[in-house]
């Protein structure tokens, strides 16, 4: 019986090294892809904090053979021009109209699943109602069977 339970830990420590690599691989690729199409969404204004913790904002995009690099304004009454990598982005933040889009999406999805729960508040009651009135025509005729039996 002890040889079995050696067979099964053996079993799951060998799965358990197989299946780590592979569930990394698709973790790291979930996130190079991310980082791709971050990468590739770069545009003229946005503002955005590199990698090396530089705040500014995007003046130039530009493809140089194959990279990709872009030239961020720095600083505030005395304006400075740095040119990075395009990968060297760590962030880019969301302007003042995007946030206001997404906001206004989001209280329009609240909205409609209020209107859809009220709406099944309403169906219920009514099939509430429905039922009550079907009991009701139940108890009249049977009253009235009732009724014409003792007559």
């Amino acid at each position: 019986m002890n040889e079995v339970w050696n067979y099964v830990l053996i079993a799951v420590v060998a799965l358990l090294l197989i299946a780590m690599p592979i569930m990394m691989n698709a973790r790291n690729k979930k996130e190079s892809q991310k980082v791709q199409e971050q990468t590739n969404s770069l545009k003229v204004g946005d503002k955005v904090l590199t990698t090396s913790g530089v705040y500014g904002t995007i003046t130039e995009v530009k493809f140089d053979d194959s990279k990709k690099t872009v030239v961020i304004e720095t600083g505030g009454k005395t304006k400075s021009y740095l040119t990075v990598d395009a990968y060297a982005i760590y962030t880019v933040f969301k302007s003042d109209e995007e946030l206001k889009r997404e906001a206004e999406a989001k209280a329009e999805q609240e909205r409609l699943k209020l209107e859809a729960e009220q709406q099944k508040k309403a169906e219920k009651a009514e099939k509430k109602n429905k039922k009550k009135s079907v009991e009701e025509e139940v108890l009249e005729v049977t009253k009235k069977e009732e009724n014409q039996e003792n007559a």
